[in-house]
């Protein structure tokens, strides 16, 4: 039963520290929206002006946070798929280390920016490093929430294993 706590506990942090990651991601790439979306719409010497003042930082911050959460679910849903992977391969093999989340939360980006490239498209330097930020970003913050203790719940299965040493199920033993 102690298995059984450890794994629903773990997919819990799990969730919660994906949710951190594609929010945090977001918002790297929602500020490079922002800036530029603002300086299209009100014009770049309005933004400067907008900067210099004192209640600038605040605004930045606002429409920053605001396209990050309506960004982050449309990122959530296009790298579900490789996060899954790079997560269920992390837990099983007990790799809680900074830079293994940190390389593949890039290796995630990059493939979801590939993938939705039309064909024969080669990405522009800006938006591979935008990408990459976003991916160490993401990697970073899943680390610091549910990374560093990537596969504790293994911790349970010897006691699993004593409890059942012939590995028989529940009919086999007469329980």
């Amino acid at each position: 039963m102690s298995l059984l706590f450890s794994i629903l506990g773990r997919l819990f942090i799990v969730c919660f520290g994906l949710l951190a990651a594609f929010l945090a991601a977001a918002m790297i790439m929602s500020y490079g929206i922002s800036t530029g979306f603002l300086a299209g719409f009100i014009g770049s010497e309005n933004l400067e002006a907008i900067d210099e003042t004192e209640w600038g930082y605040g605004f930045m911050l606002l429409v920053t946070v605001g396209i990050g959460l309506i960004t982050s679910v449309q990122l959530a849903a296009l790298a579900i798929l490789p996060v899954i992977l790079a997560v269920a391969i992390t837990e099983m093999m007990r790799w809680n280390g900074m830079v293994t989340h940190l390389v593949l939360g890039g290796v995630s980006a990059l493939f979801v920016v590939f993938t939705q490239l039309p064909q024969a498209t080669v990405p522009s330097e800006g938006t591979l490093i935008v990408t990459l930020a976003m991916g160490f970003v993401g990697g970073f913050f899943y680390w610091l929430i549910a990374g560093r203790g990537a596969g504790s719940w293994q911790d349970n299965l010897p006691a699993f294993r004593e409890q059942n040493p012939q590995g028989k199920g529940r009919e086999d033993t007469g329980e």
